[in-house]
C-alpha cells in the first residue's frame, strides 16, 4: 500500500515552474508528457520510499534524478513522503538550502 505523498510549498512551486517553462518552450502536449513522467516516479517512491538513496549534501533527504535537468529531494517519515524540492540538474548546489 502506497504511503501518503505531501508536497512542501517549496516543491509545489518549483513544480508548477517546471511545467509553466515547458509549456512555454516545448508545447502543452510535452508538458502533459512531463507531468505524467513525474507523477509516475512519484508513486514509485509512495510505494517504496527506500527506493532511491541518501543526498551526499544532505543525509536526511533521499536524491532521485528524474531526467538530466531535474532531481527531486524527498524525506520518508515512517507515515509519508515530503516531497522537499525540485531542483534544475545545473544549478549551484550550495543554493538547496534545505
Amino acid at each position: 500500500m502506497p504511503y501518503p505523498v505531501r508536497y512542501s510549498t517549496r516543491s509545489y512551486s518549483e513544480y508548477e515552474k517546471i511545467l509553466d517553462y515547458v509549456s512555454e518552450n516545448f508545447g502543452m502536449a510535452v508538458a502533459a508528457k512531463v507531468d505524467m513522467y513525474f507523477e509516475e516516479v512519484i508513486d514509485q517512491i509512495a510505494i517504496n520510499p527506500k527506493l532511491f538513496p541518501y543526498s551526499d549534501k544532505k543525509k536526511n533527504l533521499r536524491r532521485c534524478v528524474i531526467s538530466p535537468q531535474t532531481t527531486l529531494y524527498y524525506r520518508f517519515t515512517g507515515e509519508y513522503v515530503e516531497l522537499a524540492s525540485f531542483r534544475g540538474n545545473k544549478m549551484n548546489p550550495e543554493t538547496l538550502g534545505l
